[in-house]
């Protein structure tokens, strides 16, 4: 209750419903006019739950729980079309029914009413005769135009909901056969009957999660020494195609010697100054071609990794 503080201090929405700039408080969603009656239903809710050795944490910080964004449920609460950031606490508030824990959400929910634009907002017709009586008198009132928009209605719905990333559910009470104070006693009842069929759902989520991660483990150890054997071939691969290369300018190397060791050898007969001619040309070639030296160039190449298991 006193929170309540942080609420009435905050911005208002468009459609009137609160919007605290703090985000640590009780998840309630509603108006100013509904706001102390849905914090004392919530409180009173606690206390049943106290009575039966039960807790509800406000703004829990423990880790492994997320609040459940409002959906489609049944009593859900209509958001303006406008109204593209609705409030919500950054934290849930959840009841731990002994290790279960449960969602708990009061929200106003709101009705179809005929709206008119009026000062630069939209307002229930029966509000804007109400300010402007005179408008709805003879042919004036045709200048505003009434459509149909959402208002809050002042009816309290309370959401009960899985905190669990694995485990989906959902559970509205709302008012419209009777309040909510008057249906605390039922709520608390179903949530603690709800506790031990969530338990079981679970746990059998829990199963199934840690079946999906061994298998998911599996996969990716082998994606892994797939990938790690691809490699290892890949670079077998080029180191052979290297070596190949390396052993194709050594042949060609061991070609050109002997050519030139021919040429020497057949320059022997040859006049004194056409040998010189030649010799001199035969050293000008070497030079050119510089044939690699095969203990050199086997150093230089780099072995590859030993072939990977079949």
């Amino acid at each position: 209750m006193g929170s309540l503080n942080s609420f009435t201090s905050g911005r208002v929405a468009s459609d009137g419903y609160l919007k605290p700039t703090k985000r640590n408080l009780p998840d309630l969603v509603v108006t100013e006019p509904t706001l102390h009656r849905a914090a004392s239903i919530l409180m009173k809710i606690a206390t049943q739950f106290r009575d039966l050795n039960h807790r509800i944490s406000v703004a829990c910080g423990e880790s492994g729980y997320t609040r459940k964004v409002i959906g489609d449920e049944e009593g859900r609460l209509k958001r303006s079309s406008f109204d593209v950031n609705p409030w919500g606490p950054a934290l849930p508030t959840l009841v731990f029914i002994d290790e279960i824990a449960i969602g708990l959400t009061i929200y106003e929910q709101t009705v179809d009413k005929e709206m008119v634009y009026l000062d630069g907002k939209y307002v229930p017709v029966h509000e804007a005769r109400k300010l402007k009586p005179g408008l709805w008198d003879g042919i004036r009132k045709n200048r505003y135009m009434v459509t149909t928009g959402q208002a809050p209605s002042k009816r309290l719905c309370l959401r009960a909901y899985s905190p669990y990333y694995l485990v989906e559910w959902t559970q509205t009470w709302t008012e419209h056969s009777a309040s909510l104070v008057k249906q605390i006693e039922d709520i608390v009842q179903s949530l603690i009957a709800r506790s031990q069929s969530l338990a079981v759902e679970l746990a059998e989520a829990n199963r199934a999660a840690a079946v999906e991660r061994a298998r998911w483990e599996a996969e990716r150890v082998i994606a892994k020494a797939t990938a790690e054997r691809l490699a290892i071939l890949k670079q077998r691969e080029a180191a052979l195609k290297e070596l190949l290369n390396t052993i194709d300018s050594w042949s060609a190397g061991r070609r050109a010697e002997a050519f030139f060791d021919d040429i020497i050898a057949r320059s022997t007969d040859m006049e004194a100054e056409a040998r010189r001619a030649i010799l001199a040309r035969v050293e000008d070639a070497k030079d050119l071609l510089q044939s690699p030296d095969s203990l050199e160039a086997l150093m230089a190449w780099i072995s590859p990794p030993a072939a990977p298991p079949e």
